[in-house]
């Protein structure tokens, strides 16, 4: 199954005894599809602590596909914002971003986000559900 994977199952597969990271490392060896956004590698790699941590998260994500956030998307992510609001839900601009992406390139998402599961059922992408 192929799966877009956020950065909240990023950061906390940090921890090696985490559950996600398990799972994470094993969707890698397995050589299942995993798939990113920018804007991912970026809200994970900001979280650094040094130099070094910065630069070993950047170039460890180089190994993955990333999928490219189009100007349609980026419209289709607008519109979803402004559903969720009107509904009450509440989204940072770039967990929509993220959410949207999923579902325009109908891969799941695999989020630990709460606010993001919320918003599947406005805007209807598939979720990953991690053992």
């Amino acid at each position: 199954m192929a799966v877009l994977v956020d950065s909240s199952v990023w950061i906390a597969a940090q921890k090696p005894s985490n559950k996600e990271c398990l799972k994470l490392k094993r969707m890698i060896s397995d050589n299942e599809p995993i798939y990113l956004i920018r804007p991912i590698q970026v809200e994970v790699c900001q979280g650094a602590k040094t130099d070094e941590d910065f630069h070993k998260l950047w170039e460890g994500f180089l190994g993955f596909e990333f999928l490219e956030v189009t100007d349609k998307i980026w419209g289709i992510s607008s519109w979803n914002y402004f559903k969720c609001r009107k509904k009450g839900l509440t989204l940072t601009t770039l967990d929509c971003l993220i959410a949207t992406t999923a579902k325009e390139y109908r891969v799941a998402l695999w989020t630990l986000d709460k606010n993001i599961h919320r918003s599947q059922i406005v805007i209807g992408f598939e979720k990953f559900s991690s053992p």
